[in-house]
């Protein structure tokens, strides 16, 4: 037998494979029992090419207990997912707005029981189509729609055909542009007060505080606060929320200086052939304005208070970590406790039990209620008026984003992809990883 060959192709190539088992146990060993259960979970979206990459953090205690993350948040620009990458949040900009709110509402320039038309007159002329169907006649309000109704979306106004919108008025939203996902970046109707102005000259597709339709009623409520603080959205959020919790990487518009760290957005992509094995499941949003990877960059849209923010996990941790804490920053009272504990309160009219939210969302959302920008999953069995049975607060965007606080726990976490629209939701089984 000749000697063993230790010229130095062999031995770099001996070389590199130590090298390599070192680093995969390293790798094994950074993994807790915790943090493999969630890769277990998730790491199979970005494997089997459904999603191109994802980031994941969870709080205990308010500290961070998972930091997780796999694939890419940009393919062609080779960014990594973060905590520091930018990402378009979609409805999870619904919490920030409704707290804005709740702000003013403590300093006495708002109530939550105000009629819209205080702000808006053109509110006091609505009329409503049943099931906004436009073959039923059409009836008065019943009574006037307040800042509430808006909130918690019980006001009788929708969402376009192409988000969540199920009714005929909704294809008529779709048709004009009216608060589109898309219109983000391109608005057909310009800004935030022209999209009212247009849509005060829709009916309702019920009458105020009769169902939950889930809406561009947070987008009303927007609008609101920039009357009451003759300011525009953007400045409005900031002053109230932003600086005093210290986000300062959420924007509607992200300047410059940061578009290196801004994910590039996805959609699914459909064989229309077959493919062997496992195929690239998504591809690059195609709706966009020609050289723009995600919504955040144009400045040709409009600011929404329901889906406008784009933002990151270490600052959206922000957020969680005052609602989590008795809405405290610090030592500092961010809130009065008793006007956010409203929170953690179901809001929903009580004739709609816990399914609320299933005129929109499915059978899924059986078992749930709402508060402001705020969904409530219940225990199972358990009754919406005792928030000792609520298993805790959660709420998701539009491209697969998504949060939840259980307050029992002293848990929060906050899971971050760009996938327009959303078909991953792992929200329930990530709780019960945590637990």
């Amino acid at each position: 037998m000749s000697k063993r060959d230790t010229s130095p192709p062999a031995f770099f190539a001996l070389l590199l494979s130590l090298m390599m088992l070192v680093a995969t146990a390293d790798e094994v060993a950074v993994l807790s029992p915790l943090t493999q259960e969630y890769a277990n979970l998730l790491n199979p979206m970005v494997d089997e090419q459904l999603i191109p990459g994802y980031y994941l953090s969870v709080y205990k205690n308010g500290q961070q207990v998972v930091d997780l993350s796999r694939g890419f948040a940009d393919e062609e620009a080779s960014l990594l997912p973060s905590q520091d990458v930018l990402y378009f949040i979609a409805s999870m900009t619904k919490p920030i707005v409704s707290l804005a709110t709740l702000k003013l509402v403590e300093q006495g320039q708002l109530n939550l029981t105000d009629p819209v038309k205080q702000f808006i007159p053109e509110f006091s002329n609505l009329l409503v189509v049943p099931e906004g169907d436009l073959d039923n006649p059409t009836e008065a309000l019943d009574r006037d729609l307040t800042i509430h109704d808006l909130l918690t979306h019980t006001s009788g106004l929708t969402y376009s055909q192409d988000i969540t919108g199920r009714e005929e008025i909704a294809k008529v939203y779709a048709d004009l542009g009216l608060f589109a996902i898309d219109g983000l970046a391109e608005s057909k109707l310009g800004s935030l007060e022209n999209h009212v102005e247009q849509l005060v000259q829709l009916p309702l597709v019920f009458q105020p505080g009769e169902a939950f339709v889930y809406s561009v009623g947070i987008d009303v409520v927007a609008r609101v606060l920039e009357i009451v603080t003759g300011k525009p959205l953007d400045l409005v959020i900031t002053e109230l929320v932003l600086e005093p919790l210290a986000m300062t990487d959420t924007h509607f518009t992200v300047p410059e200086v940061k578009r290196d760290r801004l994910a590039a957005m996805y959609s699914p992509r459909v064989a229309t052939y077959p493919i062997p094995g496992v195929y690239r499941r998504y591809q690059p949003y195609q709706n966009l304005p020609k050289g723009h990877k995600n919504f955040g960059v144009s400045d040709a849209g409009y600011l929404s208070g329901g889906a406008g923010l784009m933002s990151t996990a270490r600052d959206y941790a922000k957020l969680l970590a005052v609602i989590s804490n008795g809405f405290r920053v610090g030592q500092r009272q961010f809130l009065d406790a008793q006007i956010g504990n409203q929170l953690f309160q179901n809001q929903l009219p009580a004739g709609l039990e816990d399914e609320g939210l299933v005129y929109n969302f499915g059978p899924s959302a059986n078992n749930a209620g709402f508060s402001y920008g705020l969904g409530i999953r219940l225990l199972e069995g358990g009754n919406l008026t005792r928030t000792d049975d609520h298993d805790y607060y959660f709420w998701a965007g539009a491209a697969n984003t998504g949060f939840w606080i259980d307050l029992k726990n002293d848990v929060y976490g906050i899971f971050m992809t760009q996938h327009l629209p959303t078909q991953y939701d792992r929200t329930a089984e990530m709780v019960e990883i945590a637990r």
